[in-house]
Parts: C-alpha cells; sequence; structure tokens
C-alpha cells in the first residue's frame, strides 16, 4: 500500500545570493500566511560562548535574523548581520557557494523556527538555487544539511530539524517556472533563454522547445564591475561600493557616493566623487561589453526570446536592450512581488526566489487538498454506514401508510391503488415503492409476498374467530400488529444493507480510496516542472529532472 501524503511543519526557498540571504516561508498550519526576511551573507568562525555573549542578552528584543549563529559539533558560525557588524566576516565570493550555504541554510532554519513559532523540534521542505556551475553539488549539499539539521546548536539551544523533502534548482528556475507555466503549451514551440545577472555569478539556461538542459555560469556577476571600479579608485570595500553604485542608477546620484567617500573635508570629498563617479562611467562600459560578449557566446542560434532576471541585469537594462534587441526581451518575466512579502524593498532581486517558492510551495496545497477531501469522504461514509442513524419522519409515514393499506382487504387494496394510481404526480412514488426503500433489493419479491400472504392470512383468521370486539379496537390493534412487522422487516433489511454496505466499503477503500502518495505528488511534479534538478525525498534518493 502506498504511504500517505507527508505534510511538513514549514515549506522554505532560499536563494543564497553574493550579497544577501533571501527566504520565503509558510507555516503548513491552515490559515497561515507566508512570509519572508533578508539576512547578510557574510559568515563567520566565531567561538559559541563569544558568540553567546551577543545574542543572549538580545534575544527578546533583536529580530532573530541579526543575531543568528550555528554550531555543529566543535564548529560555530555567526551567520548574516552578526557576523559582518561583530566578527568583521567577509562575503566570500572565492570558494564554492555550497559550502557557505550550508551555514545559511541552518542559520535561516533557526529564524524561522522563531518566526513560525515552530519550537526546536520540526519537519520542513525546503528548495533552493545553486548556480548551474555548482549544480552537481547539489547532492552532496542535501546529503551535508540532511545530516547536520538532524541535530545543531543554535542560540536558543538544541534544534533538530528533519529535512521531509528537498529541491534544487538552477538560478533562474524560479522565473522560468512562472514564465513558462504562463505559456501554457506555447512554450513547447519556443526557445528561451532565462539570463540571470546577479551579484556573484551570470548564468543562462535554455528552454528549447519544452527541453531544459543544464546552464552555463560565469564568474560575470556585478562583482566584475565592481572589481573594475575597485581598479580604477582606492579600494572602497565591495559590498558598500556595489550598494552605493547600484542605488545611484543610470543617473549616477552623487549622494549615493558621497556615503562612502572617505575624505571629510568638504572640497576633497567634492574631488572624490567625481573620480568615483568617472570610474564607475567607465568601467560600467568595459564590463556591459564583457557580459554581452559572454551571453552572445553562449546563446542558441534558433532562440526566440530572452527572458533577463537578477538585479544586476535590472541595473544593466539599458545596455542589455542595445545589445539585445533584435530578439524578444522580457525582464523577470513580468513578476512583481507583494509589498508584504518585500519589506526591504528589493523588487526584482527576489523575483526568482519568489516564483520558486510560489510553486514549490503549489505542490503540498495539492497534497493537503486531495488530504482533506480524503478525511471529509471516509466521515460521510462512516456516517451513512452507521445503524444508529435515526428514520426520517418520511420512513416513518411510509410504514403507517403500509400497514394501513394492509389492514383492509385484497380486493378493497386494488380497487383504491387502481383508483388512485393516476393521481399519484411522476416526481412521487406510490406505497408500495416507499416501503421497498426499507428492503434490500435481492429480497423485494420474497418480502412483498410474503408481506402479502402473512397479511391475507391474519385478515381470514380474525374474521373466522369472530372475536365480540368493537370495530374501532380490531382495527388499532390489527395496525399496530402491522406497524411492528414492517418496522422488523425495515430493521432486518437495514442490517442486511448496512452488511452488504461495508463489505462494499472495505472492498472499495482496500482498492480505490487510499490517500495520495509522494510518489503521486513527484509524478505531477514531473510534468510540471519545466527545469533540471535533483529532488530528494525524506534524504534516500535523488531525481534529476533534466
Amino acid at each position: 500500500m502506498k504511504k500517505k501524503p507527508s505534510i511538513p511543519d514549514a515549506i522554505l526557498a532560499i536563494d543564497f545570493g553574493g550579497l544577501s540571504t533571501r527566504v520565503f516561508c509558510q507555516s503548513s498550519q491552515a490559515g497561515s500566511k507566508a512570509s519572508s526576511f533578508v539576512m547578510e551573507s557574510q559568515v563567520g568562525p566565531v567561538s559559541q560562548d563569544i558568540a553567546n555573549c551577543f545574542t543572549q542578552p538580545n534575544l527578546a528584543s533583536a529580530s532573530p535574523e541579526n543575531i543568528a549563529w550555528v554550531a555543529i559539533g566543535n564548529e560555530c558560525r555567526a551567520v548574516g548581520y552578526l557576523a559582518a557588524s561583530q566578527f568583521n566576516a567577509h562575503i566570500g565570493l572565492a570558494g564554492l557557494k555550497y559550502s557557505s550555504a550550508l551555514y545559511k541554510a541552518l542559520a535561516a532554519l533557526w529564524v524561522v523556527s522563531r518566526k513560525l513559532n515552530l519550537g526546536n523540534q520540526f519537519s520542513t521542505a525546503i528548495s533552493v538555487f545553486l548556480p548551474p556551475g555548482e549544480f552537481n553539488d547539489s547532492k552532496q549539499f542535501f546529503e551535508l544539511l540532511s545530516q547536520y539539521s538532524a541535530s545543531f546548536e543554535t542560540p536558543t539551544g538544541k534544534l533538530s530539524v528533519t529535512l521531509d523533502k528537498t529541491q534544487a534548482l538552477q538560478e533562474g528556475g524560479g522565473i522560468a517556472l512562472i514564465h513558462n507555466s504562463n505559456l501554457g503549451s506555447a512554450f513547447k514551440q519556443r526557445v528561451t533563454a532565462f539570463v540571470m545577472v546577479g551579484f556573484r555569478n551570470a548564468s543562462v539556461i535554455v528552454s528549447a522547445r519544452g527541453a531544459v538542459g543544464k546552464g552555463k555560469t560565469s564568474d560575470l556577476g556585478m562583482v566584475r564591475l565592481v572589481d573594475l571600479v575597485q581598479e580604477r579608485t582606492s579600494n572602497y570595500d565591495a559590498s558598500r561600493l556595489a550598494l552605493s553604485i547600484a542605488q545611484a542608477g543610470v543617473s549616477y546620484n552623487r549622494p549615493y557616493f558621497y556615503r562612502i567617500a572617505r575624505n571629510r573635508e568638504e572640497t576633497a570629498k567634492d574631488r572624490e566623487v567625481d573620480q568615483l563617479i568617472e570610474a564607475v562611467k567607465l568601467s560600467r562600459f568595459d564590463y556591459a561589453r564583457m557580459l554581452s560578449h559572454w551571453i552572445n557566446e553562449v546563446l542558441p542560434p534558433d532562440l526566440d526570446e530572452i527572458v533577463f532576471c537578477g538585479g544586476t541585469s535590472e541595473y544593466m537594462k539599458p545596455e542589455l536592450r542595445n545589445q539585445f534587441s533584435h530578439y524578444s526581451l522580457s525582464w523577470h518575466a513580468g513578476i512583481t512581488v507583494p509589498k508584504t512579502l518585500d519589506p526591504d524593498g528589493l523588487g526584482c532581486r527576489i523575483a526568482d526566489v519568489y516564483g520558486l517558492f510560489s510553486y514549490f510551495k503549489s505542490q503540498f496545497e495539492v497534497l493537503r487538498q486531495r488530504s482533506v477531501a480524503a478525511t471529509s469522504q471516509r466521515a460521510e461514509d462512516t456516517t451513512s454506514s452507521s445503524g444508529d442513524a435515526p428514520v426520517p419522519t418520511t420512513d416513518i409515514q411510509s410504514v403507517k401508510e403500509c400497514a394501513e393499506q394492509s389492514t383492509k382487504p385484497k380486493s378493497e387494496q386494488s380497487t383504491k391503488l387502481k383508483s388512485e394510481q393516476p393521481t399519484h404526480p411522476k416526481s412521487e412514488q406510490p406505497t408500495k415503492l416507499k416501503f421497498e426503500q426499507f428492503t434490500h433489493a435481492k429480497s423485494e419479491q420474497s418480502t412483498e409476498q410474503k408481506f402479502e400472504e402473512s397479511t391475507e392470512q391474519k385478515t381470514e383468521d380474525i374474521t373466522e374467530q369472530k372475536i365480540e370486539e368493537p370495530a374501532e379496537q380490531k382495527t388499532e390493534d390489527i395496525t399496530e400488529q402491522k406497524i411492528e412487522i414492517c418496522a422488523q422487516q425495515k430493521a432486518d433489511s437495514s442490517i442486511k444493507d448496512s452488511c452488504l454496505d461495508d463489505s462494499n466499503k472495505l472492498s472499495h477503500e482496500s482498492s480505490s480510496n487510499t490517500e495520495p502518495s509522494l510518489e503521486e505528488s513527484e509524478a505531477n511534479l514531473d510534468a510540471a516542472l519545466l527545469l533540471g534538478g535533483p529532488y530528494r525525498g525524506a534524504g534516500k534518493k535523488v531525481r534529476n529532472y533534466a
């Protein structure tokens, strides 16, 4: 028998961005609403005692995403704002993304446990993005995450999380899912390139008439533009410089550059900002040329459209639009993140993970609806087969009518039935049919025959005995006897019907009334996923959706 569907306590989608970690989450409880939070990308080593000194006094006042740390055995890491503000941790773009993503994911699980009031032990389904160049590492990432999430230390004690389902998609996959879903069957006739340009990487994945293969990735994210600016200036902090460049936009608004200027004297600061803006202009031109050249190299020759994704693609929109104007162009597939789920105002930078979360969550909505429907059906079946259910008033009236009719001679019964038959509306049933609803189909003929014989015999016996009783008393006694006979026959038939219904119900449940399984939902996922990515159930097996 197939296993019952598993609905986790929480559903998460995580994007391990170069500058920040973006998380969407929702409890599986009925009526719960989705929420989101952002953590800085820094991860730094720290002793657990020192980490506790910063977090314990602030547990009640600070947001959990700003005081997060996790410990696996003897290894303790501060994550996010705590790592950046107190322990001078760097954004760390040199190593593999999934290596630091392990601590970020564990920290996100602790933040979710606090925000959703899940306690120190719960289950979750988690979906993440990885660059195409690191996509083959996703199996190892999930194995490590499943192992370490079972028991790790946090600011509020040991946390134990069971990963019911995990899924990894290539960067840009969330927008691709929504875009292809909106196209419907038309996406099987189109060749679409999804170009994701973030802070760390630039990636391209191609949907070629419904077939999506492994994408291409490079280090041409916005960090390359920042590197070019730093080469022309006095080595500003990379994260602060990137933020100023993005906020200043194509008009190079000066106030955003004043924030990172290091000169204190007003005239010197103005000169520094002028030099910085000139460096950004030159570097932007060089970066646009390098990025466009690489994209052209990996695009297929039969391309129909390009969907640009990521915050850097929005920043570079004028150059990208001019360079690829001969294609049909779209930015972020028109996805707009609700303001309630974007408290930090990241806009298009979280469109990808929002698309992933919306799709991933919908799989469990289907499971929940099927589970509720199956439970309701079983409850209805149990109620309908219960022997203690009260007899409807119309059925009791039918018994009385049947008994009164049976006390009259057969000739009178026949005459009355014939005379009354044409007067019945088509929607009503004669008294005889009402009575038959108390008997099983297989015993209709024998029950009716026995009933008529019994009525006739009893009437003749009463006539022959010639007991000197008032006519009214005789009629009442006979009527009561007939009511008892009808009621007894109804009870016998109901018991027989109940037994047969129970038998049919057991047979039906064993064959077709089985709750939907995870495998069934995964089959639906296979048909709709449209993107390559390992998908693991209960941490035991890996599927490639390529």
